[in-house]
């Protein structure tokens, strides 16, 4: 199935708006009993699942676990899976050896948003990448991906672990195809099961020769990451370049949107080395193009050629 196809309209969860009504209360029924089956038993509410013991777990991640899997009869098992993880205690990063430490470590990209919902105060360390993008650093375990505090990854040094997570991240596995995007203008589309494909924009300087081989952008590159899965880049080539980004545009809003692990509804022009946010969603829900005096200049050039 095409990424650009038409999605499936189907009424949302209002706690949980990437999953259907129905689907949502499975996946909070099967959290229960799995729960129950656990020892702990809990009373279900439309977000989260709280213990008679005063512990809360909450509903989002698993749910985006579930939405992110089409055949639902493996739902029972991933809810099984995922309620053993939860019940594990998670590591120990201030008693953790440091090469351990390093050697679970990634770079991934966040939402100046979602951050700020975790306590930048506790994450100085972590560098912008755009108006509304930010490199942090990741611990990726067998049972949970945390982020890394600033006491935690002084224990190691920046440096020495941004170094190892951008390394864990280039090895980072993904499915690479070409789709039709508009006009006839196309777009690298780049999925997987890793929910690190979207951070692959912290690395574009290499993701791109494995796409293209050797060769230079002078025109940059339109970027999309709507969800932790799916990173979209398109190559301004031609004429098709002003629909291309509008398509683009649209898009990126519409699949973050949908999106269960979302990471932005903008789209980015990357050159240089450096990404700038040329569009966004407005306070109404409308989406806006806002580029400026040199994206311009690229898009007439090919806009008239």
């Amino acid at each position: 199935m095409g990424l650009f196809r038409r999605r499936e309209d189907r009424t949302p969860d209002e706690a949980l708006p990437f999953l259907s009504v129905a689907d949502a209360e499975r996946v909070r029924r099967l959290a229960a009993d799995a729960l129950g089956r656990a020892g702990v038993p809990v009373v279900a509410f439309a977000d989260r699942l709280e213990a008679l013991d005063g512990r809360v777990f909450g509903l989002w991640n698993l749910a985006a676990v579930c939405a992110e899997t089409d055949d639902r009869r493996v739902w029972p098992d991933l809810v099984e899976g995922h309620v053993a993880r939860l019940l594990q205690p998670p590591p120990d990063v201030a008693t953790m050896p440091v090469d351990e430490l390093l050697a679970g470590t990634v770079l991934r990209v966040y939402s100046t948003d979602t951050l700020a919902e975790w306590g930048a105060e506790r994450l100085a360390y972590a560098v912008p990448v755009a108006e509304d993008l930010v490199e942090a650093l990741v611990l990726d375990s067998p049972h949970a991906v945390s982020l890394l505090t600033d006491d935690e990854v002084a224990r190691a040094g920046h440096d020495a672990l941004r170094a190892a997570g951008r390394a864990r991240l280039l090895a980072e596995p993904y499915e690479h195809r070409r789709e039709a995007l508009a006009d006839g203008a196309e777009a690298d589309v780049l999925v997987g099961d890793s929910m690190f494909v979207a951070s692959k924009v912290l690395v574009l300087d290499h993701v791109l020769p494995a796409l293209h081989g050797p060769r230079a952008y002078p025109d940059g590159v339109l970027v999309a990451l709507p969800d932790r899965h799916t990173l979209v880049l398109h190559v301004p080539d031609g004429p098709s370049v002003v629909p291309a980004l509008q398509g683009l545009a649209g898009f990126a809003a519409g699949a973050f949107a949908e999106s269960a692990g979302g990471v932005s509804p903008s789209v980015y022009w990357w050159r240089d080395g450096v990404l700038r946010r040329v569009s966004r969603r407005t306070e109404d829900g409308r989406t806006a193009i806002e580029v400026g005096p040199e994206l311009e200049a690229v898009l007439s050039r090919h806009a008239g050629a």
